[in-house]
């Protein structure tokens, strides 16, 4: 029997060790996913923590410009959230790349993004296997140098993910230590390489995905890649020049760069996902997470202090990704 969404947050927050006597804060948005606010702070309470609602006007970033940063809500958000042991947002777009994250993480406090209908999160569901999984991935990207990706279609990409310092995300799923993010649900590690480094060409295939767009890409797209920075946008179809279009419409470089790149790990987590919901109700968390996929990113990158609201996630089917020459995922299977 399916569980109710309550159920899954209580399971959810077990696994980030939400006790008794903790606070929980739900970041939310005024009038928006009211279901998920009360899932999340009835599930506080049942594990015997309180729960504090924090509901701004709009955190959320637009799919197109025009854009204006509004950040009369943030200080006061910032200074609740540091009363909590846990924030768990709920907001539509997340605030995954948002200095709001980097500071409520950076103070030490555990943050959990939620977006996905209630049976897609109890599907996919991560755990302690999975997390050593994604550990050991991030292991091989910390240990590495160069990290290659190549494709039957003619992707031949690569970037410097040489040094100790190199930021890495691990996604499992939950949050169960100070200072940590995630995105429930997730399974998939990635790095952000050295900023200005990724060199080459990626070519999309139908049937790899486009997210926030959340859909599959039709025709093929070849995108060139110079000194971090997508420099050509190439096909014979709609989709080189609706990606161009998208692009364009920002009126900013910064939606130009390569952001970050990795792979999936989650054997459970179905590709088929967009045609089987409806898209429009899923965040993509499915197709960034499925097992053997070759995500990479477009434009934001907190570490190299780069914020512009315009992101694409691109999961890839079929890619060879290579550190230091050595698969990790061969043909869209992981090794």
């Amino acid at each position: 029997m399916p569980r109710t969404l309550r159920e899954l947050f209580v399971e959810q927050l077990r696994l980030c060790k939400v006790a008794a006597g903790q606070q929980v804060g739900v970041v939310a948005e005024l009038g928006q996913k009211n279901e998920y606010v009360e899932a999340a702070v009835a599930a506080a309470r049942d594990l015997g923590a309180s729960a504090l609602v924090l509901t701004a006007s709009s955190l959320s970033n637009p799919m197109l410009p025009p854009y204006q940063a509004d950040g009369r809500e943030v200080p006061a958000l910032l200074a609740a959230a540091a009363e909590c042991d846990m924030v768990v947002d709920v907001t539509v777009g997340g605030l995954i790349h948002s200095d709001v994250r980097t500071r409520i993480t950076g103070n030490g406090k555990r943050m959990l993004f939620v977006a996905e209908p209630a049976d897609v999160l109890e599907r996919l569901m991560g755990d302690s296997g999975l997390r050593d999984q994604v550990e050991a991935g991030g292991r091989k990207l910390n240990a590495g140098s160069t990290l290659h990706v190549t494709s039957a279609a003619g992707t031949d990409v690569t970037a410097d993910i040489s040094g100790g310092d190199l930021p890495i995300t691990h996604q499992w799923g939950y949050v169960d230590e100070e200072h940590r993010w995630d995105h429930w649900p997730s399974g998939f590690v990635a790095c952000f390489p050295h900023d200005g480094t990724a060199e080459g060409v990626i070519v999309l295939q139908p049937g790899d995905a486009l997210i926030p767009w959340q859909r599959y890409v039709r025709d093929e797209v070849k995108i060139s890649i110079e000194k971090g920075f997508i420099t050509k946008v190439e096909g014979p179809g709609a989709d080189a020049h609706l990606l161009r279009d998208y692009f364009e419409a920002w009126d900013d470089e910064d939606v130009y760069a390569i952001s970050h790149m990795g792979w999936g790990l989650l054997p459970q987590a179905r590709w088929s996902a967009f045609d089987v919901y409806d898209p429009r109700s899923l965040y993509g968390q499915e197709l960034r997470s499925t097992a053997g996929n070759f995500m990479w990113s477009t434009g934001p990158n907190r570490f190299a202090d780069r914020e512009t609201p315009a992101h694409l996630d691109i999961p890839m089917r079929g890619c060879t990704v290579l550190i230091d020459g050595e698969a990790v995922v061969e043909g869209g299977r992981l090794v």
